[in-house]
């Protein structure tokens, strides 16, 4: 029995495939679902102004129709750099699904773990992104300010970038973190230049910035 197409359905199909991380190149879907392909084109004229239908971005998935261990790497660093949450579910259902889907292949990594690591990130620390939510963010930051610790942006992200990533996902900026926690981020950027050459970690162990003077 043939199925009954329409273009919510087509549109459907194609999301769910998508979700599923199967390859939604023309070939790939030629080769393993013919009939979609078909109804696809004669409903939409191309198998491309299917896919934009479908609220997806064609241009994108044909860039990535061939991943390769290098390709996966680069996506990896590249949704790093704008901090977003990399742990295997976040990703898996919301981020990239075919990123996930070509990572855990046996001919590229096999785990996500593997994908994460050779792409110079630490997989412990990424998986600890899920814990994070509004709270400990600004508990954290409470407790960075109250040890003395620089809080401009770049020395958090020498000091602890777990906190300041998760920090800017979920105020969409460390600014806002800050603000949320009760802090001046105008003092703490004006201070900022009084703590230029603090090592990396120094000021969680001493528990006081050098050169800044307490307050009482």
């Amino acid at each position: 029995m043939h199925r009954k197409w329409s273009k919510e359905s087509i549109a459907m199909e194609i999301v769910s495939m998508y979700e599923s991380g199967e390859n939604l190149n023309y070939s790939s879907v030629a080769a393993n679902n013919l009939s979609l392909l078909r109804a696809a084109t004669r409903y939409f004229g191309t198998w491309e102004a299917a896919v934009n239908f479908s609220g997806l971005d064609y241009e994108q998935i044909r860039r990535y129709k061939s991943w390769t261990r290098e390709r996966i790497i680069a996506r990896i660093q590249e949704l790093h750099s704008q901090g977003v949450d990399l742990s295997w579910r976040n990703v898996c259902l919301n981020v990239d699904p075919q990123l996930a889907a070509a990572a855990t292949k046996k001919s590229h990594f096999g785990s996500w773990r593997e994908a994460l690591e050779s792409s110079g990130l630490n997989y412990d620390d990424i998986r600890r992104y899920r814990e994070w939510d509004d709270e400990r963010v600004l508990a954290m930051v409470r407790e960075f300010h109250k040890n003395g610790a620089g809080l401009n942006a770049k020395n958090m992200e020498a000091e602890d970038i777990t906190l300041i990533t998760a920090a800017r996902r979920r105020f969409d900026s460390w600014h806002q973190a800050l603000t949320a926690a009760g802090l001046d981020y105008r003092e703490i950027v004006q201070r900022a230049p009084f703590k230029r050459g603090l090592g990396r970690g120094q000021s969680k162990r001493a528990g006081i910035t050098p050169g800044v003077a307490t307050r009482s």
